[in-house]
């Protein structure tokens, strides 16, 4: 897939999270977002242009003043895209850190987004040794 049009799609997918008008955001997720586009949470799949844009207008409820922001340069394989994102608030404090996935149509627009807030857990110490790689920190206590 075309980095161009990947990171084309996701800027404009940043602005329709910002936009808190929901015409404005309706036609900015129309060019970024496919019908069936699908933000999964931890509890929930915002699925359609009407779902997703229920979900912005909570986290702009939620977050007065706060920003849904690149934070890290964009991995790209095949029609996937890694990249860190950030909530910033309104006086540019980062509040949460994380990554996300998005996969795209062929079209290039947006049709899924996989987002990650946790950070990734220690390796389980049932884990065979031979198979996993511990940090410093880590291997004081591995099995």
């Amino acid at each position: 897939m075309n980095r161009t049009v990947i990171e084309k799609s996701m800027q404009v997918y940043f602005e329709a999270f910002a936009e808190e008008d929901p015409e404005r955001r309706r036609a900015l997720m129309a060019e970024c977002l496919t019908e069936e586009a699908e933000i999964w949470g931890p509890q929930k799949v915002f699925k359609g242009y009407e779902a997703i844009s229920e979900k912005i207008d909570g986290f702009h409820g939620r977050m007065p003043g706060a920003r849904l922001v690149l934070a890290s340069g964009i991995n790209i394989f095949l029609n996937n895209a890694r990249f860190a994102v950030a909530i910033v608030g309104e006086d540019g404090t980062v509040i949460h850190k994380g990554e996300a996935v998005n996969e795209f149509a062929e079209d290039g627009r947006i049709f899924r987004v996989l987002p990650f807030w946790e950070a990734l857990p220690l390796v389980p110490k049932s884990w065979p040794r031979h198979l996993a790689w511990y940090s410093e920190v880590e291997a004081r206590d591995a099995p």
